[in-house]
């Protein structure tokens, strides 16, 4: 017979790790996104191989999203920048956006530029607004599902995005890559809202970092087709853009 305290022991320890595996498992697909994102990025797999891994995780992830969350397709973007309009995208009604060459599988040592730059008043290059002191919050442009996250980014590290986020919206099968971070406030598997806080613009990233880059969030949106994400110009979502 086991003695009754070891019962209530066993039965709190197998609870305790039922919990964690639950969690485990719903925090998985994200985790393995973010992995293989990594493995892209730095290139250490084939195209074909990592199409064949997104396509799959895709899936899955579409199918946690839809359990555990109720939204609805969403007709509009929110402007990812809290207090900025419009007139803080670069070039000339979105000229920035320039997407020949790219390929999202050649992760790092990609062509082109398919995103825009959004630009925030800070003269003195310290990462705040000029006209508060204040960081400037990057909201989240869509609901969706974190899926990568960036955050130890030094000015020594190669990395063009610097601390980074990417958003999984499966219903419209989007993704979301907010660069060039100072602060991050969300994780891997965090599903989130349009109009979410996600973390402060910086000047993080290979590029973004030196002073002849004026401090900006660097936006890119992508549609992906069986595992293959295309870049998408989001410069009329964005200007139409509002999280009233």
């Amino acid at each position: 017979m086991i003695p009754k305290l070891l019962r209530i022991l066993l039965v709190l320890t197998f609870g305790f790790f039922c919990s964690a595996e639950s969690l485990r498992s719903q925090m998985e697909p994200a985790a393995q996104w973010h992995l293989l994102y990594t493995q892209i990025r730095d290139g250490l797999l084939s195209k074909q191989e990592a199409q064949f891994r997104l396509k799959s995780l895709e899936v899955v992830l579409k199918d946690l999203y839809l359990k555990q969350s109720n939204r609805k397709e969403e007709s509009s973007l929110c402007f990812p920048l809290e207090g900025y309009t419009r007139s803080a995208i670069g070039g000339k009604k979105g000229s920035g956006y320039q997407a020949q060459g790219y390929d999202f599988f050649d992760g790092g040592r990609h062509k082109g530029h398919p995103g825009h730059d959004i630009f925030i008043r800070d003269r003195d290059q310290d990462g705040s607004d000029d006209s508060t002191g204040k960081s400037v919050n990057v909201i989240s442009a869509s609901s969706g599902i974190i899926v990568s996250v960036n955050s130890s980014w030094e000015p020594s590290s190669p990395i063009r995005g610097g601390n980074y986020i990417w958003i999984y919206e499966p219903i419209k099968s989007r993704y979301y890559y907010y660069a060039h971070l100072k602060e991050i406030f969300v994780k891997i598997g965090q599903i989130v809202s349009r109009g979410e806080r996600i973390g402060t613009v910086g000047r993080t990233g290979k590029n973004a970092y030196p002073k002849r880059s004026p401090t900006h969030l660097h936006f890119t949106v992508h549609r992906s087709t069986e595992g293959c994400p295309m870049p998408v110009d989001p410069y009329r979502e964005l200007v139409k853009g509002s999280c009233e």
